[in-house]
C-alpha cells in the first residue's frame, strides 16, 4: 500500500470534488492526482529511484502536497526542511540526509551555495515559482511536469517498510536529527485517526475540511493532510509567514472549515483579539479543534472552550519520533486540565524512572516510552542517538510524565528542560502554569541559568500582553505563596517575542544559550 493511495482512490470516487485550497487557488482531486503523477514521472525520467532522498524547502503551498504524493508513488524519500532555518542549517540537513535532489521556492534560491551542497547537481534542482524568476541552469517546476503522463507510474517496487520521509527534529542540543519515518508507520497514524473518528455521532468524516495552519514541512501537518485525502475531504492551506489570528477566523468562515490543529501560541493569539474582531466571524462550521506540540495552560484552555463552544476541543500528545500517542478528549478538558489524556487505540505506554525501573505508582515521574507501529525506526546515520531513543519495541522522545489513579497521563517536561538546583529536580512547566495566570503575561518560558552555589537557578522569560508594562519585582511577588521557595524564579527577563520552531513552539535551547556562554557545562 502506498501513502498516495488516498489521493488516488478519491480521484476516482470524487474527481470533481475540491481536494485543496490555497488563497484563491482551488484544485480538484482529479487535478491534484494528475499533477502528482506528472511529478512522479518527471522524477523517474530524471533518474531518481526508490530510496533516493530529495530535500524540500517551500512555504506552504499546494505544490508541496503534489510533491509529497509524487515522491511517495515512486519510493523516493521526502526530506522536508523548515524554511525558517538559516542557510547553514538547511545545508547541514541537505548534506546529512544524503539528498541527491532539491525542490525549493524561488525565494530560497539566493541562499544556495553550491560548494556547500556537493551532492546536489544543478540539473536536479527544481524551483517552484514564476518561470522568469527561475535562474538559468535550474528547472522550473511547471516546465518540469509539463507534458508528462498523468497516470500512476508502473512497475515501481515498494514496501511498507520503505522510508516515507526524514523528519528533522529541531532538537535541544547540537545539530538536528533526521527521524526515519516508514510508510507503514504513517499508514498506522491514518488508520488510528479513522478509528477514532468513524463512529462519532453526527459527524460525516468524508465532509472533513481541514485548515492546515502549521507548516506543511512539520509532521503534524503531513499526517493531518494525508488523513484528509484518505477520507475524501478538503485541505485548506494557511499561508506561511507572520501568523495572523484574524485571518484564521476569516478562512474558517469562508471555507466552512470543520477541523483544525494549532499550537497553544496560536490559540492564545486568537483569544487575545478584541471581542469586536473575534465575534465578527461565523465559525460555527467548526466541529473539532485540536491543540498539540505543548500543553495548554489552564486559563488558555478555559477561554478556548468558551470561544470554540460549538466544537469538540481536544489535546494530543506525540512527536515526530513516536507519532500521535495520546488524546485528552473534550469531555475531560476541565476534569483533567493538565493531562495529555490516555493512549490512542493500539498504543502502549510505560514510564521509566531514573534507576531504569518501570513506574507503577500514580504521581511518580518517569521518562515516557511507547510501543506503537507508528514509531520511527531510528535517527539517520546516528546510531548513538538511536540507541538512546529506541529499546526493542519501545521508543521515546525524552519527555517526562506521570499518571494519575485513573490512568490519565500528565506531561511534566522534556527531560533536557529539567532544572536541577541544589540537588532538587525542578520542572519548568509547573512554574510556567503559575506565571501564565498573571493578568499581564501573554507567554512565558522558564529556564535554568548558572548559579555558582546551587548549580542552576530558575529564570522566567516573559512576553507581556500588548500595551502592558510590568516590573521584575511584580512578577516575582506573584509567585510567592504559589510555589515552593526553591521553585520560584530568582530573576525575570522581558522579551518582545521568543525564538520559535516552525510550529510556533518556543526554542528553550536558544533562550538558554546566552546565559551559559563561556561556561564549561550547559546544566
Amino acid at each position: 500500500m502506498n501513502l498516495a493511495d488516498g489521493l488516488r482512490i478519491n480521484s476516482w470516487r470524487h474527481p470533481d470534488k475540491i481536494a485543496a485550497v490555497f488563497e484563491d487557488k482551488r484544485v480538484t482531486y482529479a487535478e491534484l492526482n494528475a499533477r502528482a503523477n506528472q511529478f512522479a514521472h518527471a522524477m523517474l525520467e530524471k533518474g531518481f529511484r526508490r530510496g533516493d532522498k530529495v530535500s524540500i524547502i517551500l512555504h506552504n503551498c499546494i505544490e508541496f502536497l503534489e510533491i509529497y504524493h509524487g515522491l511517495a508513488r515512486i519510493g523516493v524519500v521526502s526530506v522536508p526542511i523548515n524554511f525558517r532555518l538559516v542557510p547553514a542549517e538547511r545545508e547541514y540537513i541537505i548534506n546529512n540526509s544524503d539528498s541527491v535532489g532539491l525542490v525549493l521556492g524561488t525565494e530560497f534560491v539566493k541562499d544556495l551555495k553550491w560548494d556547500n551542497i556537493p551532492n546536489i547537481a544543478k540539473g536536479r534542482v527544481i524551483v517552484v515559482g514564476e518561470k522568469e524568476e527561475t535562474p538559468e541552469g535550474l528547472i522550473n517546476y511547471e516546465d518540469f511536469i509539463a507534458g508528462k503522463p498523468d497516470y500512476e507510474p508502473d512497475d515501481v517496487e515498494q514496501k511498507e517498510t520503505d522510508l516515507f520521509y526524514l523528519g528533522y527534529t529541531s532538537g535541544t542540543t547540537g545539530f538536528p536529527k533526521g527521524a526515519m519515518i516508514q510508510t507503514r508507520g504513517t499508514l498506522d497514524i491514518i488508520k488510528n485517526a479513522l478509528i477514532r473518528n468513524a463512529n462519532r455521532k453526527g459527524i460525516d468524516i468524508s465532509k472533513r475540511v481541514f485548515l492546515a495552519i502549521m507548516p506543511i514541512c512539520h509532521s503534524n501537518s503531513i499526517w493531518a493532510t494525508l488523513i484528509t485525502f484518505w477520507v475524501g475531504g478538503t485541505n485548506v492551506i494557511f499561508p506561511s509567514g507572520k501568523f495572523d489570528p484574524e485571518k484564521v477566523l476569516q478562512i474558517i468562515e469562508r471555507e466552512k472549515v470543520t477541523t483544525t490543529s494549532m499550537v497553544p501560541t496560536m490559540i492564545t493569539r486568537i483569544l487575545e483579539l478584541p471581542d469586536e474582531i473575534k465575534n465578527k466571524y461565523d465559525i460555527s462550521s467548526l466541529q473539532s479543534v485540536g491543540s498539540s506540540s505543548a500543553p495548554l495552560h489552564t486559563k488558555t484552555k478555559e477561554a478556548a472552550l468558551q470561544f470554540f463552544k460549538n466544537a469538540r476541543f481536544s489535546e494530543g500528545y506525540g512527536s515526530t519520533e513516536t507519532g500521535a500517542l495520546t488524546t485528552l478528549r473534550h469531555k475531560d478538558q476541565m476534569r483533567k486540565v493538565r493531562s495529555i489524556g490516555k493512549p490512542n487505540p493500539g498504543i502502549e505506554i510505560k514510564l521509566i524512572d531514573e534507576e531504569g525501573n518501570e513506574v507503577t505508582e500514580p504521581g511518580k515521574v518517569g521518562v515516557l516510552w511507547a510501543k506503537t507501529r507508528s514509531a520511527f525506526v531510528g535517527y539517520y546515520k546516528d546510531p548513538e542517538k538511536t540507541k538512546e531513543a529506541i529499546n526493542g519495541e519501545w521508543v521515546t522522545a525524552g519527555d517526562m510524565a506521570y499518571f494519575d489513579e485513573e490512568g490519565y497521563y500528565y506531561l511534566v517536561d522534556r527531560k533536557h528542560d529539567m532544572i536541577i538546583s541544589g540537588g532538587e529536580n525542578i520542572y519548568p512547566a509547573e512554574i510556567e502554569e503559575v506565571l501564565i495566570k498573571h493578568p499581564k503575561i501573554s507567554e512565558v518560558a522558564v529556564i535554568g541559568v548558572p548559579n555558582e552555589e546551587w548549580g542552576e537557578e530558575v529564570k522566567a522569560v516573559v512576553k507581556l500582553k500588548d500595551g502592558e508594562t510590568a516590573t521584575e519585582e511584580e512578577i516575582l511577588e506573584w509567585c510567592k505563596g504559589k510555589l515552593a521557595g526553591y521553585k520560584r524564579p530568582r530573576s525575570v527577563d522581558f522579551v518582545e517575542d521568543f525564538p520559535r520552531t516552525a510550529t510556533g513552539k518556543i526554542i528553550k535551547r536558544s533562550l538558554r544559550e546566552p546565559y551559559w556562554r563561556g561556561q564549561e557545562r550547559m546544566i
